[in-house]
């Protein structure tokens, strides 16, 4: 007797042990799966998702949190001089709700980088400049300035894995370097697809165009068509309206030589300082102002007043930065309207750091019926590559590949 109750008892614990096993969460299950991989990232099931506000709530706490090091890579032919080898740490989160995919990235970054390109004034040349957007050097190849831009941060996504190699090469299947730059806009790489049956869905943040005054990434697209030379085959999805334009003109200078002309900023906002953009309801408002003519000394009228930047430095190169004053290279910024606006974002900078918190719906009108977005089935995984502009134009840190798993 006592060894069929020895026995008994045994084959109970057994049932017991496997019934836990059979029995544990969906969460336990992904957390076994999936937290000791390093390329992939899983989002998690939710009934509501968060607030799109920049802090980190606490439902961020229940999701996996994917780690990993971005690097600027050599394309070669010093395309990403003064960046190369630079490093960040990005940390990125997801979950999903019945109609919406929520992201959550934080990565590194000493410096907020607001001062795009800005207008100043050269008092000896008497002529507006903008900024440069690379870094400077001198004749032995040092830094002797650092560029001029804003912070980015990007996704790349292969719309119904029609780019094939994309799955095993991530960002680096569609990025061309060693190009001709006579048949290239003068550039020695680019991003495009291979033929006109690949499309790759990429979502662009851009702190002073599209983030912090609009609460968006600029939703984009990679086709095998060059865009005017310029941006490889990266061209902007439909939209209704909104946007942003160059806050730039040419004026005929007023006193100068005959047919003599001057860049010059289109629009400015009187009496405002560190002012990194230039909104179309300021425009529309009157509190930016038209520019409506340049003299031989570079003095500016608009209606009601002129700006004499010759008096003062505010207006001018301050050492290494640029005065208070000098003026925004952006200008016409209001909200995407259309499928360019899908994607939501709010960022906070810590001072040591990004905290961008975004979103989409799974599926897209556009995507359905076009080629413009990856559509989200969450029985299906999707490879993706991310990349971070610390103050750069062109040059990313990247990290190639990494596929996203949905839990079910």
């Amino acid at each position: 007797m006592k060894h069929l109750q020895k026995k008994y008892a045994v084959i109970a614990i057994m049932i017991a042990t496997v019934s836990s096993l059979l029995y544990c969460t969906k969460q336990d299950q992904i957390i076994d799966e999936y937290s000791s991989s390093d390329d992939q990232l899983v989002s998690l099931k939710v009934t509501t998702g968060p607030i799109l506000d920049g802090t980190i709530d606490a439902s961020w706490a229940n999701c996996q949190k994917l780690t990993t090091t971005v690097t600027v890579p050599d394309p070669g032919n010093d395309y990403f001089k003064g960046y190369v080898g630079n490093s960040k740490t990005v940390s990125l989160r997801s979950m999903y709700d019945g109609s919406e995919i929520y992201y959550l990235a934080e990565w590194n970054d000493a410096d907020k980088s607001l001062n795009r390109e800005p207008w100043y004034f050269d008092p000896v040349a008497k002529k507006w400049e903008e900024e440069s957007n690379k870094p400077a050097f001198d004749a032995n190849g040092k830094k002797i300035r650092e560029a001029f831009y804003e912070d980015k941060f990007a996704m790349l996504w292969n719309i119904n894995n029609s780019v094939t190699d994309f799955n095993t090469k991530g960002c680096y299947a569609t990025c061309h370097t060693s190009l001709d730059p006579l048949t290239h806009g003068g550039a020695t790489g680019r991003h495009f697809t291979g033929s006109s049956t690949e499309f790759l869905d990429m979502w662009h943040w851009k702190l002073v165009r599209t983030g912090l005054p609009n609460s968006q990434f600029d939703d984009q697209l990679q086709n095998n068509t060059e865009f005017d030379l310029k941006d490889g085959g990266r061209h902007g999805d439909p939209k209704v309206s909104g946007g942003y334009s160059d806050n730039v003109q040419t004026l005929p200078v007023t006193g100068g030589e005959p047919g003599q002309t001057m860049n010059v900023p289109k629009y400015f906002v009187p009496g405002s300082t560190n002012y990194y953009w230039i909104l179309k309801s300021d425009q529309i408002s009157g509190t930016a102002k038209l520019i409506t003519s340049v003299d031989v000394n570079g003095i500016l009228s608009y209606s009601g007043g002129t700006i004499d930047p010759n008096t003062g430095v505010q207006f001018q190169r301050n050492g290494e930065s640029t005065g208070s004053k000098c003026i925004s290279s952006v200008c016409d910024i209001a909200p995407f309207v259309g499928d360019r606006g899908d994607i939501s974002a709010m960022a906070i900078f810590t001072g040591s750091g990004w905290i961008l918190e975004y979103s989409r719906s799974l599926t897209t009108p556009s995507g359905i019926a076009g080629n413009s977005d990856v559509q989200f089935d969450i029985t299906s995984n999707y490879v993706f590559g991310i990349a971070v502009f610390d103050n750069a134009t062109i040059a990313h840190a990247i990290n190639p590949k990494f596929t996203l798993k949905f839990e079910k």
